[in-house]
């Protein structure tokens, strides 16, 4: 079912084909078709034997081997053999053997590699980075298999899914909900719980049993990582001081100077605030903000150039966000571009001063035209959300 959401959701089946083929395994054809579940649509994944090919025995160490073997993409070989070992594993735990010598009546079966290796090279071509599942419907009863009528969940599903933290919810009893191959990967490939998404496709994976009351369908939804809109960054997690000194006897070159030589010197920011000091006298506030460790030699700096006898200090951690400096070709030549970025999105861009003036220049265009121009134009480039 998970196969068949995939290629529902956009992988081709050849993919899947080539892949299960490069593993050597070539005794079934691999094929889907368009059914309804409860009404709903979905796509059914069938795996029939070729004729007159006979059934291959593999334990785990042979599909390991032929998965090694295969000259699939590296991260399709990893992940494959990962999720194959942790179900040999979950195996040979419950059967008290040395998992390297467990065999797997599961796995003796072409459709298990079809499965796990036909997933993993799904999610490599629809360069799926990370994968979230969330809570996973269990039910009580019996299942069939090799062993004879083993619990709901299967043995080998609930170890799988213990051992992952995974959430389980109540459904319908008698019914093998979740398998172990799928136990496996989910396990092996994913992690708990969902992520916030911005969808570009999904599908639906159908399996043989056509319940009335409930689609039995697995559902997959691909799609880019994402923050919501209107959120923004929720810690104070750049620390900074704040250095403050009052200025008044002081001209406005030698305020100027020292605001300068203070950015010179490693400042993150500085900013003059005019203000009635003393007696009425008009002065200035001089602010700096100081990277973490550079307070002390910062506030030297200014009772050394400033006429000030004494500098305040205090802690002002700020929100920032995240920005980077790109060339841009304009409408009137190319200049640099600062965007602003917020969880990864960006959410404005404006053109470097310098570059306007330099720009005004050439063109004998007045500045304010060439930074709106230009300004324009590099939002409509960069941001997202145009109005």
């Amino acid at each position: 079912m998970l196969l068949a959401a995939l290629v529902d959701a956009g992988c081709p089946l050849d993919v899947i084909r080539d892949a299960v083929r490069a593993c050597g395994v070539d005794e079934v054809s691999i094929g889907v078709e368009e059914v309804l579940r409860a009404g709903l649509r979905g796509l059914h994944l069938r795996i029939e034997a070729v004729p007159p090919a006979a059934a291959v025995a593999r334990d785990l160490e042979a599909c390991i081997a032929a998965v090694d073997a295969s000259g699939l993409p590296q991260r399709v070989r990893a992940n494959a053999i990962a999720t194959l070992s942790s179900l040999g594993a979950a195996e040979a735990k419950l059967h008290g053997v040395a998992a390297p010598t467990v065999h797997l009546h599961e796995l003796s079966a072409a459709d298990t590699l079809v499965d796990v290796v036909g997933v993993c090279a799904a999610l490599d071509h629809l360069e799926v980075e990370h994968v979230h599942y969330g809570p996973l419907p269990a039910g009580f009863g019996t299942v069939d298999t090799e062993h004879g009528a083993l619990p709901l969940p299967a043995p080998s599903t609930l170890q799988l899914l213990t051992a992952a933290g995974a959430t389980l919810l109540p459904a319908p009893n008698g019914v093998e909900h979740v398998t172990p191959t799928a136990a496996a990967l989910l396990t092996t490939l994913g992690t708990p719980g969902l992520a916030p998404l911005r969808l570009r496709s999904i599908g639906h994976g159908a399996g043989t049993r056509d319940d009335p009351h409930r689609p039995n369908l697995a559902r997959v939804w691909i799609g880019d990582a994402a923050t919501p809109q209107s959120e923004t960054p929720q810690e104070f997690d750049d620390p900074c001081t704040e250095l403050r000194t009052n200025l008044d006897d002081a001209s406005p070159v030698v305020v100027a100077d020292a605001m300068q030589r203070c950015l010179a010197a490693g400042a993150l920011d500085a900013w003059v605030v005019p203000a009635t000091m003393k007696k009425g006298r008009p002065g200035s506030i001089l602010h700096v903000l100081a990277p973490p460790g550079a307070d002390a030699a910062l506030a030297a700096l200014l009772l050394e150039i400033a006429p000030t006898l004494g500098v305040r200090r205090s802690d002002a951690p700020r929100m920032v966000a995240q920005r980077d400096v790109v060339d841009f070709d304009s409408p009137l030549g190319r200049v640099r571009v600062k965007r602003k970025r917020l969880q990864g999105r960006v959410v404005d861009a404006r053109p470097e001063a310098d570059d306007c003036r330099a720009v005004a220049e050439r063109t004998g265009l007045p500045l304010h035209r060439v930074i709106d121009t230009i300004t324009a134009a590099a939002r409509a480039s960069f941001t997202e959300d145009q109005p």
